[in-house]
Formats: structure tokens, C-alpha cells, sequence
């Protein structure tokens, strides 16, 4: 049995769970994903491509190019059927089938939102049974050193639609109205309840393509696509106790406390160096102390310690265990790739693995 999705009209009729020999797995554990089968019917193959990919982004809103991509590169034509009982009637009729991950089609989902403070940017994970699946990376603008954004295990707690503004250092001035030149955007996420830190879109847009990017007053800006796609997921997806469907159409300024169950993880860290990996393999990158952290063991009372990890062999080397999990360098040499790469990396500039190694091995 399978699932079947029409071009014009979406209908899903059955689904079968099983693990595939074709596998789609986990784009950073490389672990294999549970998969269901979607088939799609259309008029031409070029169109199955955009069905299932519209349908798996009005679905599971937060899904990345990436996903998008592996999924389509799943597809298997199983059938082409003509309809119409003469040549010039007739409608050739294409039945392709996709591997997508179980996790992105049911109905309630919960998700770890990490921001990343030197780096500036946030990962996205889904939280399914056991797994952490990765999602996506988002760019960020985080706080400026006098106005630090907190590190801390947290939980969003409140949503805010079309959100108004006041401005923290000129109380002078009014509160700025809802709309797109709102500061905060059209969408707020809470998940700090001790300080006025949160998750917000922006009206300056261009400032999150920058390099450096501490500018905020502690809070954490978005492009305003992804802060958007995040409304939408949480709207369908995480909240179940309150139908908020009204909220995708409104330009109304609304606030909604979201009940614990519906309630998900935000963990804010300050690491001035990622171990992470793309379609090219595993890499690192060092990132600028911007609050100068590696000066002073005082992080003040707002920080969450444990979650302050600076740069060092140690550190590197315990972060690359944990995230790489087919370590093809041994030991040794890697060590001799975390030296070279502490003493010689540029801030913000990526480095693979692989062509470390190389490097290294020729000189």
C-alpha cells in the first residue's frame, strides 16, 4: 500500500511504514530515517517534482532545499498510463513514487531551535522518538556586547502575531505600530522568560547578510521567510491544544501563551568554532569571541556555563567524536588537523576535513 498525491487536488489514501533499501538518511548522523512512500500522479515527470515539493512545504513548512532536494532525488516511475479513448484525446498519465522521512508527515511535531551566539546562526532540528533529525541552518543577528544575548536551555513559551515595538534606549519615543517596518517583524517567538529576549523577524533585512552580526539589543532577528515558515509550522504542527488556523491570514496584532504539552526546547550556546558537515563531508569553523569570553571565567548570572565552550584541542576534538560519526582520520593525524587549524583558520571561513588532511599529508 501507499500514499498517493494528485497534481491538482492532494489526496493521501494509505501509508505503509518500513525501512527501504533505498535508504534517505539523516543529513549530519548519516543514520537511516524511517520512510513512508508518496506517489504522485501527474501529466508530465517535470511536475511531479513540484507537486511533492509543494506538498511537503505547505505540510512540514520548515523543510529545507536540502530535504527538498534528497527527496526528489528518490523518485521512481512506476507506471505510465494513457487515458481517452482516441490518439487525440489521449492523456499520458505518470505515476512516480518519493522515499520521505515518517517524521515529516505527522500531524504533531516538536522541534530544538540552538542558536549558535559568535556564530550567528541557529539549527534547526525535529525531535522524533530517539532521533534528532537536522532541518536547516538560519542566519541570525544576535546581541551586541552591552546588550549580550544569554545562553541557557530554554522553552518557547508565548507567540506574538504582527507584534508592536518600542524602542529599549529612547523611551521617549512612541511605540511603533504593527506591520513590516516594525523592528521585530511580523512574528515574535518567547523562550526567555527572565529577560526581553526572544525570536522575532526585522525590517532591516539586509543586516543578516552581513559578516559580523552582534548589532541586536539582545534579541535574535530572522530573515523574515524563515520567521515566517516557523509561524506556520508551529500554527499546524506544534500547537494541538488551540486551533490558531486564524493566525496564518491575520494582520492582527495577537499574543498566545502556548500550553506546556505544545511547549518545545530552545538551547542557546556561545561556541566560537562548529564541527558540523554538508554534501562535501565534515568541516570546522572558528568564530570571533564577540563578548570576550576567553578573558574572564565571569559569564555573569544570566548565562548557562556549561553552555560557554571556547576554542581549544580539547574541545574541537570532543565535538567532532560526537558529531562525525564515520570518522575516516585517525587519530593522530587529527590531532595534527586541529593544531594546524587553531593556529592557521580564518574567523568565519570554512575548512574540510578532508582537504586538511591532504594538506597535511603533503607538507
Amino acid at each position: 500500500m501507499k500514499r498517493y498525491i494528485k497534481l491538482t487536488v492532494i489526496i493521501l489514501i494509505f501509508s505503509f511504514k518500513v525501512l527501504y533499501s533505498q535508504e534517505i538518511k539523516d543529513l549530519i548522523t548519516l543514520k537511516p530515517l524511517e520512510c513512508e512512500t508518496l506517489m504522485v500522479e501527474t501529466s508530465s515527470i517535470t511536475e511531479a517534482d513540484f507537486s511533492i515539493k509543494e506538498h511537503l512545504q505547505d505540510y512540514f513548512p520548515i523543510i529545507s532545499d536540502e530535504w527538498l532536494g534528497k527527496i526528489t532525488s528518490t523518485a521512481t516511475p512506476v507506471s505510465k498510463e494513457s487515458e481517452g479513448d482516441t490518439l487525440e484525446s489521449s492523456n499520458e498519465i505518470y505515476k512516480i513514487t518519493y522515499l520521505v522521512p515518517k517524521s515529516f508527515l505527522i500531524d504533531t511535531m516538536k522541534i530544538l531551535w540552538e542558536l549558535n551566539i559568535p556564530e550567528f546562526r541557529s539549527y534547526i532540528y525535529q525531535l522524533h522518538n530517539e532521533d534528532t533529525i537536522f532541518i536547516d541552518i538560519w542566519n541570525n543577528v544576535v546581541g551586541k556586547a552591552s546588550d549580550k544575548t544569554y545562553t541557557g536551555n530554554f522553552s518557547a513559551y508565548r507567540i506574538r502575531n504582527w507584534p508592536s515595538w518600542k524602542d529599549p534606549d529612547k523611551p521617549e519615543k512612541p511605540v511603533v505600530p504593527p506591520g513590516p517596518n516594525n523592528p521585530l517583524g511580523l512574528f515574535v517567538v518567547h523562550f526567555d522568560k527572565n529577560s526581553l529576549r526572544y525570536f522575532h523577524g526585522t525590517n532591516k533585512e539586509y543586516l543578516l547578510q552581513s559578516k559580523m552580526r552582534n548589532l541586536s539589543h539582545g534579541c535574535i532577528r530572522n530573515e523574515n521567510d524563515n520567521i515566517q515558515k516557523m509561524k506556520e509550522f508551529i500554527i499546524k504542527r506544534v500547537i494541538k491544544s488551540d486551533d490558531l488556523s486564524y493566525w496564518l491570514t491575520s494582520k492582527k496584532s495577537m499574543t498566545y501563551d502556548l500550553k506546556p504539552q505544545d511547549q518545545f526546547p530552545v538551547r542557546i550556546i556561545y561556541r566560537t568554532f562548529t564541527v558540523f558537515r554538508d554534501d562535501y563531508g565534515p568541516y570546522i569553523e572558528l568564530y570571533k569571541d564577540i563578548y570576550g569570553y576567553n578573558k574572564t571565567s565571569y559569564y555573569g548570572k544570566s548565562n548557562e556555563e556549561s553552555l560557554i565552550i571556547l576554542t581549544n584541542k580539547e574541545n574541537i576534538l570532543k565535538e567532532y567524536k560526537i558529531k562525525i560519526r564515520d570518522n575516516k582520520i585517525p587519530e593522530e593525524r587529527l590531532e595534527k588537523i586541529v593544531d594546524y587549524v587553531i593556529r592557521n583558520a580564518t574567523e568565519y571561513e570554512r575548512y574540510y576535513f578532508r582537504d586538511l588532511d591532504e594538506k597535511l599529508r603533503e607538507d
